[in-house]
């Protein structure tokens, strides 16, 4: 019975192993949105570095071929496409040119977004509708243009950029964390849909990143905001969150919870996510932060 039990933990150890050893990048087709800036510029550099074949998606061609440049280094396939991801049109020609082009996306990595904040009631329309298009429709429909070619090769990645604010949002992000939580079912939704295809789903929620989007913050206006809590949450850079990318594919991580222990905590409970909130946020402090962040986008 000693044998046994021996025999199928160590069975479970080299499945589990098998499961999560590092794959290899070399050669892949990486496909990021939102590439000209902020996260995505950082994780085109990242997946660069690993030998993959990157394609630039973001709305300014100009910007696109400056990244492509910084990317000589690495002696690796670049391409680059300026395409608006809110745009059904455009996504269709994105995956058209890269398939066509290079056969393949093998890594789509649905980086691009908008940050919007304010009172509801002070909000504009439009802005609304930009930001669901954006953030959610751009990313539901790239997903559903590229995953018919991932299925049939059986191989894909699909890597969502989320935020912890679709777990706990702060006041004044209401429309913000109604996409960013959208994005988390979807993948939670999409990840179960796709058991046994060769396909896998994986959700990156970051917490605070200073980008081109939000320079002027830094840690200690968020912290006298009190929309961090060190050390109990925090900031990344934005080269810390590309490196979890990086390890969510090579290392199978479905979901990923970044900015510390209190948002961990918080992704276990929603009650707890609001009781964290309704606690710590208060709605006059931040509210020159929400300010920063009004239709920015990245």
């Amino acid at each position: 019975m000693k044998r046994i039990l021996i025999a199928g933990l160590a069975a479970a150890a080299v499945h589990r192993w098998r499961r999560h050893r590092p794959e290899s990048l070399r050669g892949r087709v990486a496909l990021i949105t939102g590439a000209s800036a902020g996260i995505g510029r950082v994780t085109a550099h990242a997946f660069a570095a690993e030998g993959a074949h990157v394609v630039l998606v973001a709305r300014r061609a100009d910007v696109l071929d400056a990244v492509r440049a910084e990317l000589d280094r690495y002696r690796v396939p670049v391409m680059t496409i300026a395409a608006d991801v809110s745009r059904d049109d455009d996504l269709q020609r994105v995956v058209e040119t890269v398939e066509g082009g290079w056969g393949r996306i093998d890594v789509l990595i649905n980086n691009a977004g908008l940050s919007l904040g304010g009172p509801l009631e002070a909000i504009d329309p439009a802005q609304i509708r930009r930001l669901i298009d954006l953030n959610l429709y751009g990313l539901v429909r790239l997903t559903q243009l590229a995953l018919p070619g991932m299925k049939a090769r059986r191989y894909g990645r699909i890597v969502n950029v989320s935020s912890v604010s679709g777990m706990a949002v702060p006041p004044g992000f209401q429309v913000y964390g109604a996409t960013k939580a959208a994005v988390d079912a979807f993948g939670q939704s999409l990840r179960r849909e796709l058991i046994g295809t060769g396909v896998r789903v994986h959700t990156i929620r970051p917490s605070w990143t200073p980008t081109d989007m939000i320079h002027e913050l830094n840690g200690d206006a968020l912290a006298a905001a009190r929309l961090i809590l060190p050390p109990l949450m925090h900031m990344h850079e934005a080269e810390t969150v590309a490196r979890v990318i990086v390890d969510a594919v090579r290392r199978n991580h479905g979901e990923v919870i970044m900015g510390g222990p209190g948002f961990f905590a918080a992704g276990f409970s929603t009650l707890l996510a609001h009781n964290v909130v309704t606690a710590y946020f208060r709605a006059a402090g931040i509210r020159r932060v929400v300010n920063t962040l009004r239709g920015a986008g990245v």
